[in-house]
């Protein structure tokens, strides 16, 4: 998969650090007050956005982006052990790491030679408490091929990090079926849902030429999409062929999961007090026949959902706040789920 930018202002560009005054391959974070490009605290679930600008030396091509994100700890909700002080950094999930980025880079449009390259990179942060270090590196087409290395720190500090189960909201933004949408926003559109972690990943996160991105295919529990008549928005099982179109050489049957989908009768207010692993699985019993697809979603409609992954298998809710159709559709959803 290749990406191509068109670089219109480069406000302030934030210097790489390197051991070579004049590196290899340059890189720098665009900096202002709504792009990430340093150390910061953010909030849990916030949407955030990094341009990362690249540049070769000489007549060499800047050739490959790869960006990776250590979680610190693991991004699996637990609960935490009472006493509270009994707590120690090796009682909660192990460090993970995810592979975000991986692929080759198209030429800018002002600049065909390829000498220099623009990567935006949207992004939710964690929605447990943690840190996260992004690490963007860009590689350039010599043998062996050189590249640099820049990064930043996240910190996100979740106030409710004590209670039994977790719960975040999520905003998603489906592609509209008109006007049809360019390759670049196809893309950047997080429309992946991983409902434990509540991340929301691109396909450039997912999807590669090199198939190396397909571990994190198996994170995937929901894919959001506009329906096909293009009025409403409806939530799918990355295992319902009939709803949703994957490859199966890009996304091999074994990485997809069958997510089952239970319309319930709770009400928002009920959605809201149900707080306890027993509240999501009688929710989940009582709900209507499983299915792998919601259709057209409705507002203040609370679905449950299971999710078999390995050997465990982890319920919750799901209460839609929010629709916007059109060419610019929005989904809001509030979740909650088991630790």
């Amino acid at each position: 998969m290749r990406f191509r930018f068109l670089l219109l202002l480069l406000p302030v560009l934030l210097s790489s650090c390197a051991d070579n005054p004049v590196p290899d391959v340059r890189v720098d974070f665009i900096g202002t007050t709504t792009l990430t490009s340093s150390d910061r605290l953010v909030a849990a679930n916030d949407t955030l956005v990094t341009r990362a600008f690249a540049s070769a030396r000489d007549n060499r091509v800047v050739k490959r982006v790869r960006i990776t994100v250590d979680y610190e700890p693991g991004l699996t909700p637990f609960i935490y052990p009472l006493p509270l002080t009994a707590f120690t950094r090796s009682d909660g999930p192990a460090p993970q790491t995810l592979v975000y980025v991986d692929s080759l880079l198209a030429p800018l449009a002002t600049d065909r030679s390829g000498k220099e390259n623009l990567f935006e990179n949207r992004f939710s942060a964690r929605s447990t408490s943690g840190i996260e270090q992004w690490r963007y590196t860009f590689s350039d087409d010599d043998t062996p091929a050189k590249s640099t290395t820049r990064g930043y720190r996240l910190t996100v500090r979740k106030s409710d990090s004590l209670a039994v189960f977790h719960s975040y909201a999520a905003v998603i933004r489906p592609l509209p079926r008109t006007p049809a949408p360019e390759a670049v926003a196809r893309d950047q559109s997080r429309v992946f849902l991983s409902l434990r972690y509540g991340l929301l990943l691109p396909k450039y996160a997912l999807i590669n030429q090199e198939a190396s991105l397909q571990a994190n295919q198996q994170l995937v529990d929901l894919i959001c999409q506009v329906t096909p008549a293009g009025t409403g928005i409806s939530l799918n099982s990355p295992g319902d062929a009939n709803t949703v179109a994957l490859s199966g050489q890009s996304w091999p049957l074994g990485n997809r999961r069958l997510t089952q989908l239970r319309l319930t009768a709770l009400t928002p207010t009920q959605f809201n007090q149900a707080q306890t692993t027993a509240s999501f699985t009688a929710a989940f019993a009582a709900g209507s026949p499983a299915v792998q697809s919601t259709g057209a979603l409705a507002e203040e409609r609370v679905w449950a959902f299971q999710v078999e992954e390995g050997s465990d298998t982890y319920t919750g809710l799901i209460l839609v706040s929010d629709i916007v159709t059109g060419t610019a559709p929005v989904l809001r959803l509030s979740v909650k789920v088991q630790k």
